[in-house]
């Protein structure tokens, strides 16, 4: 009997400690509900840059020509520039970390032309100087190839106008004398480039660029040519798909923009 009664308090005291655990958890707050939030998309990378360069430039024609080099039996020995500097200018952006455009305008300083024909006919030969200078404008597209030890390789190719004059033209007969003299005249001309270089960044704004380019500028072509009397000049002189090899140093400096903001990380929201 004893026994008896032990057990049935027993089972009353598990009873109510298991109806007081009931009531104490009714009355808690239910636990939060976590809930997904998608990630964000990526911003691409807009970082707005300007630039200025300076360089030197080997320049040549395919050929030279006039109406009375055209008309007879003439042969060309040569067709030669100086080499001249230039100094530009450009803005640009860069659209990725592998793509950027940039915009570019430069002047082209005066580089002397020679040029040498002769007259098989009548074994005679003319001697042409000159000055030639341009006014480069070009729209730009670079693929940087990669970073290494802080050196970046691109390549690029651009699209634009060059305004070709050329000044202080004479041509001067060798063997009988003659000297004709021209007017200045200038052309604008369809202009292509290609670009090779690399880049170097010195700061987080600031990146050292050296590179090459293969610059097409169209034709030249002088102004009138006059002499001493009023016998017939010859027409005026063109240059024919005039070409640069140019070499450049310069910088660009960062103005800032958006920066790639995507995570890997899974963001949570609670309810």
């Amino acid at each position: 009997m004893k026994n008896f009664r032990r057990a049935i308090v027993v089972a009353a005291a598990l009873t109510m400690g298991q109806s007081a655990t009931a009531s104490a958890a009714d009355l808690l707050p239910p636990p939060p509900i976590m809930e997904p939030v998608p990630i964000p998309e990526p911003v691409a990378v807009r970082d707005i840059y300007l630039r200025g360069y300076i360089g030197a430039t080997e320049q040549e024609a395919d050929d030279f020509t006039n109406d009375v080099i055209a008309a007879g039996n003439f042969t060309i020995f040569s067709k030669d520039f100086d080499s001249s500097p230039f100094i530009g200018f450009g803005v640009g952006i860069r659209r990725s970390e592998r793509l950027r455009f940039d915009a570019t305008g430069e002047y082209r300083a005066k580089a002397t032309f020679h040029g040498i024909d002769r007259n098989n006919t009548a074994s005679t030969s003319n001697e042409y100087s000159g000055l030639k200078s341009e006014w480069l404008f070009l729209a730009n597209a670079y693929v940087d190839l990669g970073t290494h030890r802080g050196f970046t390789p691109y390549v690029g190719a651009g699209i634009g106008a060059a305004e070709v004059t050329l000044d202080n033209f004479t041509d001067t007969n060798e063997n009988t004398g003659g000297f004709h003299w021209s007017d200045d005249n200038s052309e604008w001309n369809l202009a292509w480039a290609l670009h090779a270089g690399f880049s170097y960044e010195i700061s987080n704004d600031l990146t050292f660029d050296m590179g090459y380019r293969f610059t097409y500028l169209g034709d030249g072509e002088t102004g009138n040519f006059r002499t001493y009397d009023p016998t017939p000049s010859p027409s005026p002189l063109k240059l024919e798909d005039i070409t640069s090899h140019d070499v450049h140093i310069g910088l660009r400096w960062s103005l800032g923009g958006d920066e790639c903001c995507a995570t890997d990380v899974m963001p949570v929201a609670y309810k």
